[in-house]
């Protein structure tokens, strides 16, 4: 059966002068079914892409890779102050923290709507108000308003560890928009809100977090081997206040391991 990708709009988030929109593709059949015969069903699996509409008063930062298109009066313009976040942004943040130089970016400046890529991930957009925020590995995909993209050296885990090396993140800090990227849907994550308190995660659940609170990577009282899903025995611990955006069931989305492991 042949289908065509309907796209639909299926989440907005506004702000001065600014809107992310998340552009969802449905496949729907070509044509009616034909009365009679079993056709099978091998329906494309939905696609998503994010459109920032801008007014020209900000800047939008993106991953870099991930511009498909863009419509209006919007240049590029490459610069120094910060980085994007993906791959590119870690390979690059590693290399300007041991040299402590900036990273290359790309900004778009000007009025007029910017495509990312299609991507069988969720988008969660959200909004920054001043403060920073410090986001997971792979999360970032773009920001717009008076947003920054810089790094955050992460020394918890080196700590924990006894390693010479701490965690480079991206790191967002200022006003406007952001949208950052995951398997798990909008719907499955949690923002908890913490005040003067400690939250402890077994395995890498949290997306982002804001840069009130404080880090840690620390044993696990369940000993080394007895850590569930990160299997070496540490937790991670954020205290004080703010907010943090946790995916409980990442690990649904996570490939199945063999049931019968080789040799």
């Amino acid at each position: 059966m042949d289908y065509r990708l309907f796209p639909e709009v299926t989440e907005e988030r506004t702000a001065a002068g600014l809107k992310l929109q998340v552009v969802e593709y449905e496949a729907r059949p070509a044509y009616p079914p034909l009365e009679g015969y079993l056709e099978p069903v091998n329906r494309p699996a939905r696609s998503r892409q994010l459109a920032i509409h801008t007014d020209g008063a900000g800047t939008v930062t993106l991953e870099p890779g991930a511009l498909q298109y863009l419509r209006g009066e919007i240049e590029m313009e490459a610069t120094r102050s910060g980085g994007g976040g993906l791959g590119g942004f870690l390979r690059g943040a590693v290399t300007a923290a041991a040299s402590g130089e900036g990273l290359y970016k790309t900004a778009y400046r000007g009025a007029g709507v910017i495509y990312t890529e299609p991507t069988g991930l969720h988008f969660l957009l959200d909004e920054l108000t001043g403060e920073d925020l410090i986001v997971d590995d792979g999360a970032f995909v773009a920001c717009a308003g008076e947003i920054t993209v810089g790094r955050h050296v992460n020394a918890g885990f080196a700590a924990a560890v006894g390693s010479g090396e701490g965690r480079v993140q991206p790191k967002l800090s200022g006003r406007g928009l952001f949208a950052l990227q995951s398997p798990v849907p909008p719907a499955e994550f949690q923002v908890i809100d913490l005040q003067n308190e400690t939250l402890k995660v077994d395995g890498n659940l949290v997306l982002a977090y804001t840069g009130g609170l404080t880090f840690s990577v620390e044993r696990s009282s369940r000993g080394l081997m007895g850590s569930g899903r990160t299997g070496e025995g540490f937790v991670q611990a954020y205290r004080g206040s703010g907010r943090v955006w946790l995916t409980p069931t990442l690990p649904l989305y996570r490939p199945a391991l063999p049931s019968v492991l080789p040799g």
